[in-house]
């Protein structure tokens, strides 16, 4: 009989190994497998609280019964406005039924300076001469509600589609001594003010590879006049989202808006084209 260190397995011996060799194996991986198969926590929110800071870039061109040399007066390049500095923005969506959401964000920007004008701008009656000292500036601030119903709802994929309402707040100035249509040189101011709805309609898709990562997009457009006021707009608005822990993470987006609208109200007969551009970092909450 050969000692016990060298003797064979039986056959019988290994055919008992297999089975409690493979339960082994489950049971160790079963709690990976699961957590692979976790769904996203972003996928499955109700509440979902976002803000952060947008590295804003911005071109904006307004004419109002008025113009520069070049036709409209573009605000960045004959104000020598800086045209990128950041802001803030925040976001809320609220699921609110099993496939419909209503969301809302909003961000604004201003800017202003004082120079000497290397060049006319005529706004309305009067006209701010070359080598004249002015103050001017803008600012806008731009709220989007939208309501969306969920088309496709998976583990990892989500679509959504819908209705919503770009309301845009915008002002522009122009204040130094200037020459009147009769002629005569004395201190003016020209200001327009004016609150811009545009409804529109537009889609957001949502990718999660893995319970910590998100991937989606979102894209708003749309063409049409309303009363006095008349555009359209573009928004589109890639972001990849981090989840730190089940309830909050981090995101990077790159936003992309544009404007293009005319306006034939009391206050303000003119046009503007603006457009805001840059990418948002931001923490949020999900709940």
């Amino acid at each position: 009989m050969l000692p016990d260190s060298e003797r064979i397995a039986n056959p019988s011996d290994m055919r008992l190994f297999y089975p409690i060799l493979a339960l082994l194996v489950l049971f160790t991986t079963s709690p990976l497998v699961a957590q692979d198969e976790e769904e996203n926590p972003l996928m499955k929110k109700r509440f979902f609280l976002e803000a952060g800071i947008f590295g804003v870039t911005r071109d904006f061109k307004l004419g109002a019964d008025g113009q520069s040399e070049g036709g409209e007066i573009d605000f960045n390049e004959t104000f020598n406005l800086s045209d990128n500095e950041p802001t803030y923005f925040f976001k809320f969506d609220w699921r609110f039924a099993k496939k419909w959401t209503v969301a809302f964000e909003t961000f604004g920007v201003n800017a202003g300076n004082s120079l000497i004008l290397e060049e006319d701008v005529t706004w309305e009656d009067i006209t701010f001469e070359k080598g004249s000292f002015v103050r001017a500036g803008v600012d806008f601030r731009l709220y989007r509600l939208f309501f969306s119903r969920t088309i496709l709802n998976r583990p990892k994929h989500l679509i959504n589609v819908g209705l919503g309402l770009h309301a845009i707040n915008i002002g522009a100035f122009i204040e130094g001594e200037g020459r009147t249509s009769e002629g005569n040189i004395e201190p003016g101011k020209r200001r327009v003010n004016g609150l811009i709805p545009l409804p529109n309609i537009g889609a957001s898709y949502m990718w999660a590879p893995h319970r910590k990562w998100m991937i989606g997009a979102n894209l708003d457009w749309l063409g049409l006049t309303i009363d006095q006021y008349s555009g359209s707009l573009w928004y589109f608005a890639p972001k990849v989202k981090f989840q730190i822990v089940e309830h909050f993470g981090v995101g990077v987006n790159y936003a992309l808006f544009s404007l293009d609208a005319k306006v034939d109200a009391e206050n303000w007969n003119g046009r503007f084209d603006m457009s805001f551009s840059g990418p948002l970092i931001s923490l949020h909450g999900n709940f």
